[in-house]
Order: structure tokens, then C-alpha cells, then sequence
């Protein structure tokens, strides 16, 4: 049975065929040319045979010209890739002000609900493609964001970078027949409870979408904790697998690192540490010719000890370990790999205030 399709009167039959003559964009051309040939009386089917389109294709392109009149006529995809504009500068700058907000109703700004934004301000229809094309004319980016304790002192954190250098300076003066190391140590715990990290898979069959991966896991609560030791400047490292923490742990721990670097009359360790309880304990034994340096509170963004951790969790994450020793040994095999990578460490334990150099001082402070 043939299929006739309705059209609502937007347009006559002779203004759609002067669109179908006018218009120079080839897709919207096309479109119009069936819509007077619908306007005519043909079938979609004797359309198909003329234009080349399916008949499902012209009905679909019927219902948006019912439904928005000629807007619906309008190829959206090429109005993205050819930039034309869609806001002007004045709402652009709206957009810009609401990108800064929280999004509405508990979601998260992307193509979507920039979209749905754009759609309800214009009021009017907005494909998702357009959304993403806004965000990134306007130079948006997804990034993580940067952890800060809600209680950490800002003050206090710029005063420790610019104390930092001037107390090692102090240091390397008060023993002028030694060399001056500053390394920073801290504690990371791992266990049996499972680390899961994303990974890139690749589809099985070429042209289909991948699986998601399967990850073995099991649910357990024994821990260890991993002590690492790190001279950013170097990308030297110190590794300490540990059961617990405590102030009789620490000590021997500052003993064992104090022979391993070679602390000594003619190399004096100055050691940035966090607060914890078991650190600045005045039961703690410190080694001769090391000085421990304290960060402010709640500061664990100056602690490059702390960007270690993603580097010797690779081999923890997404894997199964029958017992806390099988964990311990594959640990301790990728500490010892890492040391023979010191450009690795650097890169990631070197921040751009950190003293690379420690100069001693050359004769009396200026006013």
C-alpha cells in the first residue's frame, strides 16, 4: 500500500519549491525537493526512487518539518562543523558565567546538559554535539580536581616554601665541611582490600565496542605499610615494608635510612616528615647529622614523598593476592625496580619550589 504523508501547511507547495530552487546548502536543498515533492502528493517510496533517500529517512525529516516548521529543515551537524554561531558573543559570556556554577539538578557540565542549557535559554532544539562544540570553543577542559584539607593554613604553607631554602642555607653554613641532602619520607598503607584502576581495553571483534574488563577481587583486611624514602632532586630512593607504625618502628626505620644514604659528619639529611603522632613523638630517636623539618598541618600537597604512591601502585591495582606475603614480595619487587629509574621519581617528586641546590652563605646577611 503506498504511504502518503501528511505535512502541516508551515509553507505552500510554491514557496517550498522556491526553498528547493534558492537554497544552496546541498542537504537542506535535498530536503526541501522531497518536502514539495510530499507537498505534490508522492509517496515517500516514489520519492526514495527519485532522490535516493530511504522512505524512512523522508518521513523522519517530515515529522521535524510538522514539528518545528522550516527550522526542522536545517542540517544542525553541519552548523557545528562549519563554526556558525549559535550564541552571540553576549550569551556566550552567560554561558561562560553558568560554567563556573554547580550544574543544575545534581548533574555534572557536559555536551548534554550544555545542551539542555543552550535549549532552554534559546528556547528552542539543541543537539548534544553542540553542547560539546561550546565547551570547547569557550576552551573547556575535565580535569581532576586538586585535593586541599578544608582546615589546611595557606599562609602557613607559602611561609614553609619560602623558609625552606634560607633553613638549608642555615644548615650548609653551620657545617661548612659538609654536604647538605634534603629528602622527605612518608607512609603509605596496602593491603588485601582491592585497588581497581581503569585500563584500555581493545574489542575483541574487530568494529565492535569492548568489553568491560573483569578485575578477581576479594574482600580482606590485612595491611601493611610501605615507607618511602625520596630525594627528589636526584629521584634517589629508600624503601621500608613495614607491619605497623609506631615511635619504636620509626626510629629504627631513621636509623636504618641514616646508614643507607651515608649520614655523617661530611653529609648532613635534612628530612621533611608530616606531624603524625609516631613522627614528632619527643620519644623518637633521630640519628646524628639528621635534622627533621616539619610541614605545617594538613599539607599533604608539600610532601612529594606522597606522589610515589601512584607510581608503586601499579603493581597492586586490578590483581588478586592469595596472602599479605605474596602482596609483600610482589611490593618489594617493584620498590627495587624503581630505583633503577630515578629520572621516573624525579618527574614526579620534584616541584618547581623544591631547592635543587643548597648554597652556604657568602659573608653577612644584607639589609
Amino acid at each position: 500500500m503506498a504511504r502518503y504523508i501528511h505535512l502541516e501547511p508551515h509553507l505552500s507547495a510554491d514557496e517550498l519549491a522556491r526553498r528547493y530552487r534558492d537554497t544552496k546548502d546541498p542537504v537542506e536543498r535535498s530536503r526541501w525537493h522531497f518536502l514539495w515533492l510530499l507537498a505534490r502528493g508522492l509517496t515517500a517510496k516514489a520519492i526514495a526512487g527519485i532522490t535516493g533517500y530511504s522512505a524512512y529517512w523522508i518521513g523522519r525529516i517530515a515529522r521535524r518539518y510538522n514539528e518545528r516548521g522550516p527550522d526542522g529543515v536545517k542540517d544542525q551537524r553541519h552548523r557545528v562543523r562549519s563554526g556558525r554561531r549559535l550564541l552571540t558573543t553576549a550569551q556566550q559570556d552567560a554561558l561562560l558565567v553558568v560554567l563556573g556554577e554547580p550544574a543544575p539538578q545534581h548533574e555534572r557540565w557536559n555536551g548534554r546538559t550544555v545542551a539542555e542549557w543552550i535549549a532552554h535559554y534559546l528556547a528552542r532544539p539543541v543537539c548534544r554535539q553542540l553542547g560539546w562544540a561550546y565547551l570547547r570553543r569557550l576552551g573547556a577542559r575535565l580535569r581532576l580536581p586538586r585535593p586541599r584539607h578544608v582546615h589546611a593554613d595557606l599562609q602557613a604553607q607559602a611561609d614553609f616554601k619560602q623558609r625552606l631554602r634560607p633553613l638549608l642555607r642555615a644548615v650548609a653554613t653551620a657545617f661548612p665541611q659538609a654536604t647538605v641532602e634534603l629528602w622527605a619520607v612518608d607512609e603509605h598503607r596496602i593491603g588485601l582490600k582491592p585497588l581497581l584502576r581503569k585500563v584500555w581495553t581493545l574489542p575483541t571483534v574487530p568494529g565492535q565496542r569492548p568489553r568491560r574488563p573483569i578485575a578477581p577481587v576479594e574482600h580482606r583486611y590485612a595491611w601493611r605499610y610501605l615507607v618511602g624514602f625520596v630525594h627528589p632532586a636526584s629521584g634517589r630512593t629508600v624503601w621500608h615494608l613495614a607491619t605497623t607504625v609506631n615511635i619504636e618502628l620509626f626510629s629504627v626505620e631513621l636509623e636504618a635510612f641514616a646508614q643507607q644514604v651515608g649520614a655523617s659528619p661530611t653529609k648532613q639529611i635534612v628530612l621533611v616528615l608530616d606531624g603524625a603522632g609516631w613522627h614528632d613523638s619527643p620519644k623518637v630517636r633521630v640519628p646524628e647529622y639528621v635534622h627533621l623539618l616539619f610541614l605545617p598541618p594538613h599539607s599533604p600537597e608539600l610532601q612529594p614523598a606522597e606522589h610515589l604512591w601512584p607510581l608503586t601502585n601499579t603493581v597492586l591495582v586490578n590483581r588478586h593476592f592469595a596472602t599479605i606475603e605474596e602482596l609483600e614480595d610482589a611490593q618489594a619487587e617493584r620498590c627495587v625496580a624503581l630505583q633503577g629509574h630515578p629520572d621516573l621519581i624525579r618527574s614526579a617528586t620534584r616541584f618547581s619550589w623544591w631547592p635543587q641546590r643548597i648554597h652556604r652563605r657568602q659573608g653577612p646577611r644584607r639589609s
